[in-house]
Protein backbone atom coordinates (compact mmCIF):
# COMPACT_ATOMS: atom_id res chain seq x y z
CA UNK A 1 0.00 0.00 0.00
CA UNK A 2 2.83 1.81 1.24
CA UNK A 3 4.97 1.63 -2.56
CA UNK A 4 1.36 2.33 -4.38
CA UNK A 5 0.92 5.86 -2.60
CA UNK A 6 4.29 7.11 -3.11
CA UNK A 7 5.00 6.17 -6.93
CA UNK A 8 1.31 8.02 -7.60
CA UNK A 9 2.63 11.01 -5.38
CA UNK A 10 5.94 10.84 -7.14
CA UNK A 11 4.10 10.89 -10.83
CA UNK A 12 1.69 13.52 -9.47
CA UNK A 13 4.42 15.64 -8.19
CA UNK A 14 6.90 15.24 -10.98
CA UNK A 15 5.08 13.98 -14.25
CA UNK A 16 8.24 13.33 -16.46
CA UNK A 17 8.92 10.63 -14.05
CA UNK A 18 5.93 9.01 -15.84
CA UNK A 19 8.01 8.50 -19.04
CA UNK A 20 9.92 5.79 -16.93
CA UNK A 21 7.20 3.82 -15.20
CA UNK A 22 4.15 4.13 -18.08
CA UNK A 23 6.42 1.36 -20.52
CA UNK A 24 5.80 -1.52 -17.46
CA UNK A 25 3.74 -0.39 -15.22
CA UNK A 26 -0.30 -1.09 -15.68
CA UNK A 27 -3.55 0.17 -13.78
CA UNK A 28 -4.00 -3.37 -13.52
CA UNK A 29 -0.98 -4.17 -10.72
CA UNK A 30 -2.23 -1.78 -8.09
CA UNK A 31 -4.16 -3.44 -5.59
CA UNK A 32 -6.76 -0.54 -4.84
CA UNK A 33 -9.51 0.58 -7.42
CA UNK A 34 -8.83 4.26 -6.55
CA UNK A 35 -5.05 4.18 -7.15
CA UNK A 36 -5.64 2.24 -10.61
CA UNK A 37 -8.12 4.81 -11.48
CA UNK A 38 -5.54 7.27 -10.81
CA UNK A 39 -2.79 5.52 -12.48
CA UNK A 40 -5.03 5.17 -15.80
CA UNK A 41 -6.14 8.91 -15.89
CA UNK A 42 -2.13 9.62 -15.45
CA UNK A 43 -1.92 8.06 -18.46
CA UNK A 44 -4.80 9.59 -20.17
CA UNK A 45 -3.17 12.56 -19.60
CA UNK A 46 0.16 11.42 -20.61
CA UNK A 47 -1.49 10.10 -24.08
CA UNK A 48 -3.20 13.61 -24.54
CA UNK A 49 0.23 15.50 -24.20
CA UNK A 50 -0.18 17.48 -21.02
CA UNK A 51 0.96 20.63 -20.75
CA UNK A 52 3.01 19.60 -17.90
CA UNK A 53 5.25 17.07 -19.95
CA UNK A 54 6.45 19.31 -21.61
CA UNK A 55 6.54 22.74 -19.59
CA UNK A 56 7.89 22.30 -16.42
CA UNK A 57 7.29 25.32 -14.20
CA UNK A 58 5.65 25.38 -10.70
CA UNK A 59 1.86 26.32 -12.62
CA UNK A 60 1.82 23.58 -15.40
CA UNK A 61 2.72 21.05 -12.56
CA UNK A 62 0.07 22.02 -10.21
CA UNK A 63 -2.29 22.02 -12.89
CA UNK A 64 -0.93 18.19 -13.93
CA UNK A 65 -2.10 17.27 -9.85
CA UNK A 66 -5.29 18.74 -9.80
CA UNK A 67 -6.79 17.79 -13.19
CA UNK A 68 -5.88 14.18 -12.17
CA UNK A 69 -7.34 14.10 -9.19
CA UNK A 70 -10.28 16.06 -10.39
CA UNK A 71 -10.68 13.31 -13.26
CA UNK A 72 -9.52 10.43 -10.95
CA UNK A 73 -12.77 11.31 -8.70
CA UNK A 74 -15.21 11.30 -11.58
CA UNK A 75 -14.49 8.13 -12.43
CA UNK A 76 -14.04 6.24 -9.02
CA UNK A 77 -16.12 7.05 -5.79
CA UNK A 78 -13.39 5.73 -3.77
CA UNK A 79 -10.97 8.39 -4.55
CA UNK A 80 -11.16 11.46 -3.47
CA UNK A 81 -9.67 15.07 -4.10
CA UNK A 82 -8.47 15.10 -0.54
CA UNK A 83 -6.77 11.91 -1.30
CA UNK A 84 -4.98 12.85 -3.91
CA UNK A 85 -3.40 15.52 -1.84
CA UNK A 86 -2.74 12.23 1.21
CA UNK A 87 -0.50 10.73 -1.74
CA UNK A 88 1.81 13.57 -2.33
CA UNK A 89 2.38 13.38 1.07
CA UNK A 90 3.19 9.97 0.91
CA UNK A 91 5.54 10.35 -1.32
CA UNK A 92 9.33 10.52 0.34
CA UNK A 93 11.11 11.19 -2.45
CA UNK A 94 9.35 12.24 -6.31
CA UNK A 95 12.78 11.09 -8.22
CA UNK A 96 12.50 7.33 -6.86
CA UNK A 97 9.23 6.92 -8.75
CA UNK A 98 10.86 4.04 -10.45
CA UNK A 99 11.95 2.13 -7.37
CA UNK A 100 8.61 2.45 -6.28
CA UNK A 101 6.82 1.14 -9.31
CA UNK A 102 9.08 -2.18 -8.95
CA UNK A 103 7.79 -2.56 -5.51
CA UNK A 104 3.70 -2.16 -6.83
CA UNK A 105 4.73 -4.42 -10.02
CA UNK A 106 6.55 -7.03 -7.45
CA UNK A 107 3.46 -6.75 -5.33
CA UNK A 108 1.14 -7.42 -8.40
CA UNK A 109 3.40 -10.42 -9.47
CA UNK A 110 3.16 -12.11 -5.93
CA UNK A 111 -0.73 -11.75 -5.95
CA UNK A 112 -1.13 -12.99 -9.38
CA UNK A 113 0.36 -16.05 -8.64
CA UNK A 114 -1.18 -16.44 -5.98
CA UNK A 115 -4.63 -16.04 -6.55
CA UNK A 116 -3.96 -18.59 -9.65
CA UNK A 117 -2.61 -20.98 -7.62
CA UNK A 118 -5.38 -20.80 -4.93
CA UNK A 119 -7.69 -21.32 -7.35
CA UNK A 120 -5.88 -24.32 -8.85
CA UNK A 121 -5.20 -26.40 -5.07
CA UNK A 122 -9.38 -25.54 -4.55
CA UNK A 123 -10.22 -27.17 -7.66
CA UNK A 124 -7.71 -30.36 -7.28
CA UNK A 125 -8.69 -30.50 -3.68
CA UNK A 126 -12.20 -30.89 -4.76
CA UNK A 127 -11.73 -33.42 -7.24
CA UNK A 128 -13.18 -31.17 -9.97
CA UNK A 129 -12.61 -32.91 -13.38
CA UNK A 130 -9.02 -33.21 -15.18
CA UNK A 131 -10.02 -30.45 -17.66
CA UNK A 132 -10.84 -28.08 -15.34
CA UNK A 133 -7.44 -28.72 -13.41
CA UNK A 134 -5.52 -28.46 -16.87
CA UNK A 135 -7.21 -24.98 -17.77
CA UNK A 136 -6.34 -23.88 -14.44
CA UNK A 137 -2.86 -25.01 -14.82
CA UNK A 138 -2.68 -23.72 -17.90
CA UNK A 139 -4.05 -20.00 -16.43
CA UNK A 140 -1.33 -20.33 -14.12
CA UNK A 141 1.60 -20.91 -16.70
CA UNK A 142 0.09 -18.26 -19.02
CA UNK A 143 -0.35 -15.77 -15.86
CA UNK A 144 3.50 -16.34 -15.25
CA UNK A 145 4.43 -15.45 -18.65
CA UNK A 146 2.31 -12.46 -18.83
CA UNK A 147 3.97 -11.05 -15.65
CA UNK A 148 7.65 -12.21 -17.35
CA UNK A 149 6.85 -9.55 -19.65
CA UNK A 150 6.31 -6.98 -17.26
CA UNK A 151 9.24 -8.03 -14.82
CA UNK A 152 12.03 -9.42 -16.52
CA UNK A 153 13.07 -13.17 -17.08
CA UNK A 154 11.93 -15.65 -14.47
CA UNK A 155 15.39 -16.20 -12.50
CA UNK A 156 15.85 -20.32 -12.55
CA UNK A 157 19.14 -20.75 -10.72
CA UNK A 158 18.27 -21.11 -7.00
CA UNK A 159 14.98 -24.11 -7.54
CA UNK A 160 13.47 -25.31 -4.46
CA UNK A 161 12.42 -28.95 -3.33
CA UNK A 162 8.70 -28.72 -5.04
CA UNK A 163 7.37 -31.29 -3.16
CA UNK A 164 7.29 -28.90 0.14
CA UNK A 165 3.03 -28.84 0.60
CA UNK A 166 2.09 -32.03 1.90
CA UNK A 167 -1.40 -33.29 0.17
CA UNK A 168 -3.85 -34.37 2.88
CA UNK A 169 -6.72 -36.95 1.23
CA UNK A 170 -9.85 -37.38 3.21
CA UNK A 171 -10.57 -40.73 4.82
CA UNK A 172 -13.01 -41.29 1.05
CA UNK A 173 -10.87 -40.17 -1.22
CA UNK A 174 -8.18 -42.44 0.47
CA UNK A 175 -10.29 -45.56 0.35
CA UNK A 176 -11.24 -45.26 -3.01
CA UNK A 177 -8.39 -44.73 -4.38
CA UNK A 178 -6.96 -47.59 -2.81
CA UNK A 179 -9.79 -49.86 -4.21
CA UNK A 180 -9.16 -48.47 -7.65
CA UNK A 181 -4.85 -49.72 -7.20
CA UNK A 182 -6.28 -53.18 -5.60
CA UNK A 183 -8.94 -53.82 -8.89
CA UNK A 184 -6.10 -52.49 -11.07
CA UNK A 185 -3.32 -55.04 -9.88
CA UNK A 186 -5.92 -57.97 -8.89
CA UNK A 187 -7.00 -57.24 -13.00
CA UNK A 188 -3.60 -57.24 -14.34
CA UNK A 189 -2.54 -60.44 -12.40
CA UNK A 190 -5.63 -62.34 -13.97
CA UNK A 191 -5.11 -61.01 -17.81
CA UNK A 192 -1.19 -59.63 -17.62
CA UNK A 193 -1.68 -59.03 -21.64
CA UNK A 194 -3.09 -56.02 -20.52
CA UNK A 195 0.28 -55.01 -19.15
CA UNK A 196 1.73 -54.02 -22.41
CA UNK A 197 -0.93 -51.04 -23.60
CA UNK A 198 -0.41 -49.90 -20.16
CA UNK A 199 3.25 -49.38 -19.10
CA UNK A 200 3.92 -46.46 -21.40
CA UNK A 201 1.79 -44.05 -19.46
CA UNK A 202 1.24 -46.03 -16.19
CA UNK A 203 4.11 -45.37 -14.17
CA UNK A 204 4.81 -46.92 -10.57
CA UNK A 205 5.50 -44.03 -8.91
CA UNK A 206 1.74 -43.01 -9.81
CA UNK A 207 0.24 -45.55 -7.11
CA UNK A 208 -0.67 -43.89 -3.83
CA UNK A 209 0.35 -46.95 -1.82
CA UNK A 210 4.01 -47.98 -1.36
CA UNK A 211 3.08 -52.27 -1.40
CA UNK A 212 1.13 -51.29 -4.43
CA UNK A 213 3.81 -49.80 -6.67
CA UNK A 214 5.79 -52.57 -5.40
CA UNK A 215 3.68 -54.91 -7.22
CA UNK A 216 3.15 -53.46 -10.17
CA UNK A 217 6.90 -52.50 -10.71
CA UNK A 218 7.03 -56.55 -10.51
CA UNK A 219 4.10 -57.01 -12.86
CA UNK A 220 5.70 -54.85 -15.12
CA UNK A 221 9.21 -56.33 -15.35
CA UNK A 222 8.01 -59.96 -15.76
CA UNK A 223 5.90 -58.43 -18.16
CA UNK A 224 8.88 -56.66 -19.99
CA UNK A 225 10.51 -59.96 -19.84
CA UNK A 226 8.05 -62.47 -20.97
CA UNK A 227 8.21 -64.06 -17.93
CA UNK A 228 5.14 -66.01 -16.57
CA UNK A 229 2.51 -63.69 -14.64
CA UNK A 230 0.83 -65.73 -11.57
CA UNK A 231 0.49 -65.36 -7.69
CA UNK A 232 3.64 -67.00 -7.23
CA UNK A 233 5.85 -65.39 -9.55
CA UNK A 234 5.02 -62.48 -8.60
CA UNK A 235 5.75 -62.63 -5.29
CA UNK A 236 9.21 -64.20 -6.66
CA UNK A 237 10.02 -60.72 -8.11
CA UNK A 238 8.48 -58.59 -5.07
CA UNK A 239 10.87 -61.02 -2.70
CA UNK A 240 13.85 -59.96 -5.51
CA UNK A 241 13.39 -56.87 -5.44
CA UNK A 242 13.76 -56.22 -1.51
CA UNK A 243 10.00 -55.05 -1.04
CA UNK A 244 9.33 -58.12 1.29
CA UNK A 245 12.62 -57.65 3.21
CA UNK A 246 12.08 -53.63 3.90
CA UNK A 247 8.62 -54.26 5.52
CA UNK A 248 6.65 -52.57 2.41
CA UNK A 249 4.67 -55.96 1.85
CA UNK A 250 4.05 -59.15 3.29
CA UNK A 251 3.84 -62.34 0.95
CA UNK A 252 0.24 -62.61 2.41
CA UNK A 253 -0.58 -59.35 1.03
CA UNK A 254 0.74 -59.69 -2.14
CA UNK A 255 -1.07 -63.68 -2.10
CA UNK A 256 -4.42 -62.07 -1.10
CA UNK A 257 -4.30 -58.87 -4.30
CA UNK A 258 -2.78 -60.97 -7.11
CA UNK A 259 -5.17 -64.00 -6.69
CA UNK A 260 -8.37 -61.85 -6.43
CA UNK A 261 -9.48 -62.81 -9.95
CA UNK A 262 -10.38 -60.33 -12.52
CA UNK A 263 -12.26 -57.23 -11.65
CA UNK A 264 -12.40 -55.76 -14.97
CA UNK A 265 -10.96 -54.23 -18.02
CA UNK A 266 -7.12 -53.09 -15.95
CA UNK A 267 -7.58 -50.07 -18.61
CA UNK A 268 -10.05 -48.53 -16.82
CA UNK A 269 -9.00 -48.90 -13.41
CA UNK A 270 -5.47 -47.80 -14.56
CA UNK A 271 -7.21 -44.37 -15.90
CA UNK A 272 -9.14 -44.13 -12.47
CA UNK A 273 -5.32 -44.54 -10.67
CA UNK A 274 -4.04 -41.73 -13.44
CA UNK A 275 -6.56 -39.49 -12.60
CA UNK A 276 -5.84 -39.76 -8.67
CA UNK A 277 -2.25 -39.02 -9.34
CA UNK A 278 -3.37 -36.53 -11.24
CA UNK A 279 -5.13 -34.51 -8.78
CA UNK A 280 -2.70 -35.31 -6.29
CA UNK A 281 0.21 -33.89 -8.14
CA UNK A 282 -1.71 -30.88 -8.65
CA UNK A 283 -2.45 -30.46 -5.13
CA UNK A 284 0.55 -30.44 -4.26
CA UNK A 285 2.53 -28.26 -6.91
CA UNK A 286 -0.22 -25.62 -6.22
CA UNK A 287 0.31 -25.45 -2.79
CA UNK A 288 3.95 -25.44 -3.66
CA UNK A 289 3.24 -22.69 -5.68
CA UNK A 290 0.72 -20.73 -3.20
CA UNK A 291 3.18 -21.04 -0.32
CA UNK A 292 6.19 -19.29 -2.65
CA UNK A 293 4.03 -16.90 -3.47
CA UNK A 294 3.35 -15.85 0.70
CA UNK A 295 6.90 -15.76 1.02
CA UNK A 296 7.72 -11.95 1.27
CA UNK A 297 11.53 -12.90 1.31
CA UNK A 298 11.46 -14.44 -2.13
CA UNK A 299 12.33 -12.22 -5.25
CA UNK A 300 9.87 -11.56 -7.67
CA UNK A 301 12.10 -13.19 -10.80
CA UNK A 302 12.93 -16.54 -8.40
CA UNK A 303 9.20 -16.52 -7.70
CA UNK A 304 8.48 -16.67 -11.10
CA UNK A 305 11.57 -19.05 -11.76
CA UNK A 306 10.47 -21.95 -9.15
CA UNK A 307 7.00 -21.50 -9.71
CA UNK A 308 7.28 -23.08 -13.28
CA UNK A 309 9.85 -25.66 -12.03
CA UNK A 310 7.37 -26.28 -9.58
CA UNK A 311 4.48 -26.50 -12.06
CA UNK A 312 6.93 -29.14 -14.31
CA UNK A 313 5.81 -31.96 -11.70
CA UNK A 314 2.34 -31.61 -12.10
CA UNK A 315 2.63 -31.12 -16.11
CA UNK A 316 4.21 -34.36 -16.55
CA UNK A 317 1.41 -36.40 -15.05
CA UNK A 318 -1.29 -34.11 -17.15
CA UNK A 319 0.54 -34.58 -20.25
CA UNK A 320 0.23 -38.42 -20.03
CA UNK A 321 -3.33 -38.04 -19.20
CA UNK A 322 -4.10 -36.00 -22.25
CA UNK A 323 -2.07 -38.60 -24.58
CA UNK A 324 -4.61 -41.20 -22.91
CA UNK A 325 -7.30 -40.17 -22.87
CA UNK A 326 -6.61 -38.82 -26.65
CA UNK A 327 -6.48 -35.30 -26.45
CA UNK A 328 -2.85 -35.08 -26.83
CA UNK A 329 -0.26 -34.45 -29.73
CA UNK A 330 -0.63 -37.72 -30.48
CA UNK A 331 -3.68 -38.34 -31.33
CA UNK A 332 -5.09 -41.83 -30.80
CA UNK A 333 -5.96 -42.87 -27.00
CA UNK A 334 -2.98 -44.86 -25.76
CA UNK A 335 -5.70 -47.44 -24.77
CA UNK A 336 -7.05 -47.60 -28.20
CA UNK A 337 -3.08 -47.94 -30.38
CA UNK A 338 -1.03 -49.58 -28.48
CA UNK A 339 1.89 -48.38 -30.56
CA UNK A 340 1.39 -44.85 -28.86
CA UNK A 341 0.80 -46.28 -25.54
CA UNK A 342 4.17 -47.58 -25.66
CA UNK A 343 6.12 -45.16 -27.34
CA UNK A 344 6.91 -43.33 -23.87
CA UNK A 345 8.71 -46.18 -22.59
CA UNK A 346 10.10 -47.43 -25.32
CA UNK A 347 11.95 -44.02 -24.99
CA UNK A 348 13.69 -45.22 -21.46
CA UNK A 349 14.18 -48.83 -22.06
CA UNK A 350 17.34 -50.24 -21.26
CA UNK A 351 19.20 -51.32 -24.45
CA UNK A 352 18.79 -55.06 -25.71
CA UNK A 353 21.86 -56.37 -27.66
CA UNK A 354 20.64 -58.36 -30.88
CA UNK A 355 20.34 -61.78 -30.30
CA UNK A 356 23.65 -62.55 -32.64
CA UNK A 357 25.61 -60.88 -30.09
CA UNK A 358 24.90 -62.36 -27.35
CA UNK A 359 24.18 -65.39 -28.42
CA UNK A 360 25.13 -68.59 -26.54
CA UNK A 361 25.13 -72.26 -27.35
CA UNK A 362 22.37 -74.96 -26.31
CA UNK A 363 25.59 -76.66 -24.46
CA UNK A 364 26.43 -73.98 -22.59
CA UNK A 365 23.06 -73.74 -20.98
CA UNK A 366 22.44 -75.48 -17.80
CA UNK A 367 19.09 -77.32 -17.53
CA UNK A 368 17.31 -74.60 -15.79
CA UNK A 369 18.48 -72.05 -18.48
CA UNK A 370 16.82 -74.33 -20.95
CA UNK A 371 13.41 -74.42 -19.66
CA UNK A 372 13.03 -70.91 -18.94
CA UNK A 373 10.96 -68.72 -21.27
CA UNK A 374 13.01 -66.92 -23.86
CA UNK A 375 13.50 -63.35 -22.49
CA UNK A 376 15.83 -60.20 -22.88
CA UNK A 377 19.51 -60.41 -21.89
CA UNK A 378 18.82 -57.11 -19.30
CA UNK A 379 16.81 -56.50 -16.60
CA UNK A 380 13.54 -54.20 -16.44
CA UNK A 381 14.18 -50.60 -15.67
CA UNK A 382 10.74 -50.81 -13.94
Amino acid sequence: MEAEQAVLGALLLAPHQLGNVAPWLEPEHFYRPAHAALFEVLLAQQRAGHRALADGDAEARRAWALEAMESAAAACPAFTPSYGHALVSACPMADHATAYGRMVLESAVRREVHEHAHRLLAAARADAEPEAVLRLTADLRTAIGRLADAWGPPDTRHQPAPDTWPTELSEEVARQTLRQEEALLASLSAAPTELADLVGWLHPRDLLDPGHREIYRALAGLGHRGEPIDPLTVLWEVQHRGALRDGSLTAERVRTLTRAGYQGEAGYWAERVLRSCLLRTTTSRAGAVRLLAMDDSVPAGRLLGSALHTLRGAEAVQGRWLAVTGQGADGPSARGDPAVARRGAARTRTFTPPPAAVATSAAELSPAQRAAPPRAPVRSTY
